[in-house]
C-alpha cells in the first residue's frame, strides 16, 4: 500500500486564499527516481508568479504544487538508481512540486546534504547559488577587475550574489530598499550599501563609482532597469532575472498596474546597444532544467566553495508547512531578508 502524502496544491491563481491541501497515496518511484520524504521546502518569488498565474512556464499547469527546491530523506529508489541509499540525507530542485511532504524525484536532480547542514539550509540553497552562478560566471562572463552592483541585495539571490562576489574579490556595491536591511547587505560582502529608502539610488551609486559599473544584476524590472543601463560603463552587462516591482503587495494580481509597468518597461534598441558597447542579458533557470549537467557541475563548485569555509549561512525565515500564506505574505511584504523556508 503506498504512503500517503501532503501537497500544497493551487487550483486556480489568485491571493493569499488560493492554497489548498491535497493528501493522497503517492506511487513508488519509477526506473531513475528517488523518493524523498521531505523535511523542508524553499520559498522563492517565483512561487509568487505561480500563485498569481503570472509564471509563463506554469501556464496550462494548473491545478499543481508549486516549490521549486526542497531537503529531506531518501525513502525508497527506483530501479536503476545509483547514488542514493534510504536514509540519505538529501537536497534537490525540482520544476514544480516542492511544496509537499514526500515527492519522488528524479536522481540527477539530487545532491547529498553536507553532514554540516541541517535540512532547512539545504531547502534555502539550490534555486539562489544556482542562480547566481550562472549569473555571474555563465551569464555575466565576471572578471575579478569587475566592478558589480547588485539590486536586492538583502533577498535570497542578491545575498548569494554577495557571497560569490567576495569569493572572486570583487568590488560590489548592494542596493537595498529599507534601513533595517544594511546590515545584512554588508554581512553578506557588499563594499557599499545603498539603502534607496533614505538615500538617492543612483546619485549614491555615481558617487561609489563615477565611471559606472562593469556588471548590474536586476530583478526589480521598470523601476530601475533604466537607471541600470545608463550607469553600466562602456562593455558593461546587464542581467536581469526578474520584475519584481511589477508585483502589488496586495497579494493579488493587479492587472491595472501590471499593464502599466509594462508599458513602461525600458526596450533597448539595438542602435544603441552597439553605439554605447553594452549588453542587455536575461535568463530564467526554469527553462534549463534539462541542462542537468551544467547544474551538476555548478553545484559541485559551490558544494566545493562551502566545504572551504567560504560561503557563509544564508539568513532563514521558518514558516510552518500549514503557514504557507502568511510565508508568501512575508516575501511580499519586502521585509525579508535571506531565504523563507515551510518546515514539514
Amino acid at each position: 500500500m503506498p504512503d500517503s502524502r501532503l501537497r500544497i496544491i493551487i487550483r486556480k491563481p489568485g491571493g493569499y486564499g488560493v492554497f489548498r491541501f491535497d493528501e493522497k497515496p503517492i506511487d513508488d518511484p519509477r526506473q531513475g527516481e528517488t523518493q524523498v520524504e521531505v523535511k523542508a521546502c524553499g520559498i522563492n518569488f517565483a512561487d509568487i508568479a505561480v500563485r498569481l498565474g503570472l509564471y509563463a512556464a506554469a501556464k496550462g499547469a494548473y491545478p499543481l504544487c508549486p516549490g521549486l527546491e526542497f531537503a529531506g530523506i531518501v525513502r525508497q529508489t527506483g530501479s536503476k538508481t545509483e547514488g542514493f541509499n534510504p536514509g540519505d540525507r538529501v537536497f534537490g530542485a525540482t520544476r514544480f512540486g516542492a511544496y509537499t511532504t514526500s515527492i519522488n524525484s528524479p536522481s540527477n536532480q539530487l545532491f547529498k546534504l553536507p553532514t554540516s547542514w541541517d535540512f532547512k539550509r539545504g531547502a534555502a540553497f539550490p534555486v539562489v547559488y544556482l542562480t547566481a552562478y550562472y549569473a555571474l560566471y555563465h551569464v555575466g562572463h565576471l572578471k575579478k577587475s569587475d566592478q558589480v552592483l547588485v539590486h536586492s541585495a538583502a533577498g535570497g539571490v542578491g545575498t548569494a550574489l554577495l557571497h560569490l562576489l567576495k569569493i572572486n574579490n570583487n568590488m560590489s556595491v548592494g542596493v537595498v530598499g529599507r534601513s533595517e536591511k544594511k546590515p545584512s547587505a554588508k554581512e553578506a560582502g557588499a563594499a557599499y550599501v545603498i539603502d534607496k529608502s533614505t538615500e538617492d539610488l543612483w546619485s549614491k551609486a555615481e558617487e561609489i563609482s563615477p565611471e559606472g559599473y562593469d556588471l548590474i544584476l536586476d530583478a526589480n524590472g521598470v523601476s530601475t532597469l533604466k537607471g541600470s543601463y545608463h550607469h553600466l560603463r562602456p562593455a558593461g552587462r546587464l542581467l536581469i532575472y526578474g520584475f519584481a516591482s511589477m508585483f502589488s503587495r496586495s497579494g493579488r494580481k493587479n492587472r491595472l498596474k501590471l499593464v502599466r509597468d509594462y508599458l513602461r518597461t525600458p526596450r533597448f534598441n539595438p542602435f544603441d546597444l552597439t553605439g554605447s558597447n553594452k549588453t542587455v542579458s536575461g535568463f530564467n533557470l526554469i527553462y534549463l532544467f534539462e541542462k542537468v549537467d551544467l547544474f551538476r557541475d555548478i553545484m559541485d563548485t559551490i558544494i566545493e566553495w562551502d566545504s572551504e569555509g567560504l560561503i557563509p549561512p544564508m539568513p532563514v525565515t521558518t514558516f510552518a508547512f500549514e503557514d504557507v500564506a502568511k510565508a508568501h505574505r512575508a516575501i511580499e511584504s519586502g521585509k525579508s531578508v535571506g531565504k523563507l523556508v515551510l518546515v514539514v
